[in-house]
C-alpha cells in the first residue's frame, strides 16, 4: 500500500509541473493552482485532486500501523482531514479570478484552508519523530523540509489578502511542491504495511 501512496504523491509532483507546462500563457506564479481547474486544465485537475484524495490515508494508516508509541496520534488525523479538504476542493469550484465571491468559491477556500492547515500540522508533528529515526542527510533533508514547508505555509497566509497577493501563487506552489515531497519521503521511510 505504501508504494501507491508513493506513487500518488508522485504524481502529485508531476501535476503540479504539468499544470505549469501546459498554461504557458497564465502568468507562471501570480495566480492561484486553483485557477487550473477552470481551463482546459480542468479535468486533470479533478484527478490531481482526486490522487491526493486517496494518498493521505495510505499514509495516515501506514503511520498508525507502524505501532510506534512515541509517532503523534495527532498525525492520522491531520492526514485524514487534508484528504477530507482536498475532496472539498474538488466537489466546489474556486472563483474565476477578479470575479465576485459565489458560495461555492467560499467553500472551495474553506476546503484549501482546511487542507493546506492540517498538511502543515501533519508535517510540523510528524518532523521530529522521522528525524530521530534517520541519520545524516535524510534527517537532514526532513528538517530542512519542514522549514521549507513552515515558511510556504506563513507565505500562503500573508498573501492570501494583502498587498502581498501577487506573490501568492508562488507561495502557494512552494508550499505545495515542499509538502508533496514530504509526503512522498515520509511514506516511503515509514516501515511498509
Amino acid at each position: 500500500m505504501e508504494r501507491v501512496a508513493a506513487a500518488l504523491y508522485g504524481l502529485d509532483l508531476l501535476f503540479l509541473l504539468s499544470f505549469q507546462v501546459m498554461n504557458r500563457d497564465q502568468p507562471a506564479f501570480s495566480r492561484p493552482i486553483s485557477d487550473y481547474g477552470l481551463g482546459r486544465t480542468a479535468r486533470l485537475f479533478r484527478v490531481y485532486l482526486i490522487a491526493g484524495c486517496i494518498a493521505p490515508p495510505i499514509l495516515a494508516w501506514q503511520v498508525h500501523a507502524s505501532g510506534d508509541p512515541d509517532f503523534p496520534a495527532s498525525v492520522p488525523v491531520y492526514l485524514g482531514l487534508v484528504a477530507l479538504g482536498r475532496l472539498g476542493i474538488a466537489l466546489w469550484q474556486s472563483d474565476p479570478q477578479d470575479m465576485p465571491h459565489s458560495r461555492h468559491g467560499t467553500l472551495h477556500r474553506a476546503a484549501t484552508l482546511l487542507a493546506f492547515t492540517s498538511a502543515y500540522m501533519a508535517v510540523v508533528e510528524a518532523t521530529p519523530h522521522l528525524v530521530a529515526l534517520h541519520e545524516g542527510w535524510r534527517s537532514v533533508a526532513d528538517e530542512v523540509l519542514k522549514q521549507v514547508i513552515s515558511i510556504g505555509f506563513l507565505a500562503v497566509v500573508l498573501t492570501i489578502a494583502s498587498s502581498f497577493r501577487p506573490w501568492f501563487g508562488l507561495a502557494e506552489r512552494a508550499f505545495l511542491y515542499a509538502t508533496a515531497l514530504w509526503f512522498l519521503l515520509a511514506t516511503l521511510t515509514l516501515p511498509p504495511l
